[in-house]
C-alpha cells in the first residue's frame, strides 16, 4: 500500500516536469525500480487564469425554411 501511495503522489506532483512518465510508475509498481523521493514539502500548485476577452467570440446562425404545396 505505501508503494502505491507513493507512486500517487508522484503521479500528481504540482510541478508537471517532475512527474514520472507512465513507465516509470508502472516498474515501480512492479517492483521493477525503487521507490522515488519525494520531498517533505511538496510546492504549491500555481495556477493562472487567461486574460479576459481571451476566448470572446461571436456566434450568427441563420436558416431558412420553404414550405411550398403542390396540388
Amino acid at each position: 500500500m505505501e508503494r502505491l501511495m507513493i507512486v500517487g503522489l508522484w503521479c500528481a506532483h504540482p510541478d508537471c516536469n517532475l512527474r514520472p512518465a507512465i513507465r516509470q510508475a508502472v516498474n515501480v509498481l512492479n517492483y521493477e525500480a525503487s521507490l522515488p523521493v519525494l520531498p517533505s514539502n511538496m510546492p504549491v500548485p500555481m495556477y493562472y487564469a487567461p486574460p479576459e476577452n481571451t476566448y470572446a467570440f461571436s456566434l450568427q446562425a441563420s436558416y431558412t425554411v420553404t414550405i411550398s404545396e403542390r396540388g
